[in-house]
């Protein structure tokens, strides 16, 4: 069966791109050659994107803003406003379904557009949903999605709440690249990143956008403790790298953006890191446990709080409290041991394989 397959994504945060280019890999894979990934956001307006972009990045310093655009968002789901989200982007997704008439709209945002979208048979094409968060913000559900994808268990009792029939929602896990699922030979990766084998490694991940307050101050503190190696992964704030550089700490290695970041989830023995959806389902694939810095209220927080419950994580709110979770738990063997199992239990595998099954079947059916 040949398939138009149309994913859509957006630019806040690296995560909705890289879940979008792991589910058009997987469908390739599968001989379904016909994928078109579109950032609607950027490609619709992308003046507008830009400046939401920047307020995004800003809102880690304002949280109690965002949490009220956030919560308050949710209350507006039923309301005629929320109409101008519904229709954003929709006229270029008109442009693109003429070009390319997918089969069928794969949204790793919640995009509510391409509910309005018809094929050339002026029937509507169908929509899944991948809710890329392990909390389901109501811009997420629509009663004429046809299906969706979530992380676990505990979200599909949340949709059920919602009225969104069982048969409606799948536990797949959320998707990321293959990379994190592969077994790598540890010693090549220590010497590749110019590592010591006997010093334990603790992993900084500030994100795409590089954004961590306090990261010189953890950096300084975890830096005078000679038995561990840190790694900081800056993304693409370069004045951050640069400021860190100049740190000349002997114990610390500083990246930018770093393609194959798996290699250092693999030899690390922790995590700092912002609770993004998508970083926390890397970590889960690779086992790493998890220092969740100060979450921001929404999405973030959200997630944070529900692997705090899992026992996989721990939330530090502000740079003392990291440091010393951080050391206490690099310490504690057991403690770390207890946090990869309970991971193991969390982690859904192959969540890009089982997607791509299941929407398959639906369309064939």
């Amino acid at each position: 069966m040949n398939l138009n397959i149309l994913i859509t994504t957006a630019p806040f945060g690296n995560g909705h791109k890289m879940v979008a280019t792991a589910l058009k890999n997987a469908f390739i894979n599968k001989g379904y050659n016909n994928v078109y990934v579109v950032d609607l956001f950027t490609e619709a307006h992308p003046k507008i994107t830009e400046t939401i972009k920047r307020a995004y990045i800003k809102s880690y310093d304002f949280g109690d803003a965002y949490s009220k655009l956030y919560y308050g968002s949710e209350k507006l789901t039923d309301k005629r406003v929320i109409e101008l989200y519904r229709i954003f982007g929709l006229k270029k997704l008109e442009e693109i379904t003429k070009e390319f008439n997918p089969d069928l709209i794969i949204n790793t945002f919640p995009i509510l557009s391409p509910l309005k979208i018809k094929n050339n048979n002026n029937k509507n094409v169908p929509v899944f949903n991948i809710v890329t968060d392990f909390y389901v913000h109501k811009l997420w559900i629509s009663e004429e999605i046809d299906k969706f994808y979530i992380a676990t268990n505990e979200l599909q009792e949340e949709l059920k709440k919602m009225n969104i029939p069982v048969e409606k929602t799948v536990v797949s896990g959320i998707p990321v690249r293959d990379a994190f699922e592969e077994i790598d030979n540890l010693s090549k990766l220590y010497t590749k990143f110019n590592f010591r084998r006997g010093k334990k490694i603790v992993l900084i991940n500030s994100g795409a956008f590089g954004v961590f307050r306090d990261i010189k101050k953890v950096c300084i503190e975890l830096c005078k403790n000679k038995t561990i190696q840190v790694a900081v992964v800056c993304g693409n704030n370069k004045l951050q790298k640069a400021k860190l550089d100049e740190l000349g700490l002997k114990n610390l290695k500083v990246f930018g953006f770093i393609e194959n970041i798996d290699e250092l989830y693999k030899i690390s023995s922790c995590m700092i890191t912002k609770s993004g959806g998508i970083t926390l389902s890397e970590a889960l694939a690779v086992q790493i446990p998890l220092v969740i810095i100060k979450p921001v209220p929404g999405q973030e927080k959200e997630n944070a709080l529900y692997f705090e419950k899992k026992g996989a994580a721990i939330i530090a709110d502000n740079a003392y409290q990291i440091v010393n979770s951080t050391i206490e738990l690099i310490n504690d063997p057991t403690m770390l041991n207890a946090m990869r199992k309970n991971m193991k239990k969390m982690y859904n595998k192959s969540s890009s394989e089982k997607i791509v099954d299941d929407v398959v079947e639906s369309i064939e059916k």
